[in-house]
């Protein structure tokens, strides 16, 4: 588990998964994106402050990069996608 500054994220996810993100701060999106990639998708962080984001389509091995905030206030986590269990 990654943290820092009301943040809350694992540091690896199962690939075709979920990532849970516990956002504690007043920040209402979360960013995803592969790391490499230029494509950001933006989600909403919910009233409870647990946001499931859904996993792109990628391979075990892949790197996520996970921003909440904005400037100055902006905290990035990166988490690696792993493979199913057998």
């Amino acid at each position: 588990m990654q943290q820092g500054e009301g943040i809350r994220v694992s540091s690896s996810a199962v690939a075709g998964g979920n990532i849970t993100v516990n956002v504690g701060t007043s920040d209402g999106t979360v960013e995803i994106m592969v790391w490499g990639s230029q494509d950001r998708t933006s989600h909403q962080v919910p009233g409870n402050k647990d946001a499931s984001i859904p996993l792109p389509p990628v391979g075990a091995g892949t790197v996520i990069i996970v921003t909440v905030g904005k400037g100055l206030r902006r905290r990035r986590f990166e988490v690696v996608v792993v493979s199913p269990g057998p």
